[in-house]
């Protein structure tokens, strides 16, 4: 018995082996340094929790094709703040970067009842790249990133 699974072992090994020949391998990720300046209206609270989130602008191909697939998130605050991710290029195109601050400290961005949690969107036009910075004024009321982001449709038949 011992002597079959010894002989079993280098063929399974290498079925494994050449079964993934032909395929290009995935490229790395990019590793990006993100720089971001947050800043929000004179009534948000400068020690108020900012959510911080990085999306591929597009992912999918053709009809499965669609927008903002988080990449990364973090918890920050108004002002300054750098950040490092590794971005994976073969899972989509494009960055977009996405910020709420949580103005009531509830952890939502808004409920029925609380409306005053701010938020904006940029989106990164010269991407990839190594090093990003980008603005941000928070100042969009409970504004998801999909109020943002596409933007309007297209005018007239897109069939």
């Amino acid at each position: 018995m011992i002597a079959r699974i010894n002989k079993t072992i280098p063929v399974f090994l290498a079925a494994l082996c050449f079964g993934c020949a032909g395929e290009e391998p995935p490229p790395p990720p990019i590793s990006v340094d993100l720089s971001v300046a947050i800043g929000a209206r004179e009534d948000v609270d400068p020690a108020a929790t900012v959510h911080l989130s990085v999306y591929h602008a597009w992912t999918g191909t053709g009809e499965l094709r669609y927008p903002l697939e988080i990449v990364e998130r973090w918890e920050t605050n108004l002002g300054s703040s750098s950040f490092r991710f590794d971005y994976p290029a073969e899972l989509g195109e494009g960055l977009i970067v996405y910020a709420w601050v949580d103005s009531d400290g509830d952890g939502a961005n808004c409920t029925p009842t609380v409306r005053g949690d701010l938020a904006d969107l940029v989106e990164v036009e010269a991407f990839p790249a190594e090093q990003v910075s980008v603005s941000l004024l928070l100042d969009a009321p409970c504004a998801g990133p999909y109020w943002f982001f596409p933007g309007p449709e297209p005018e007239g038949d897109v069939w």
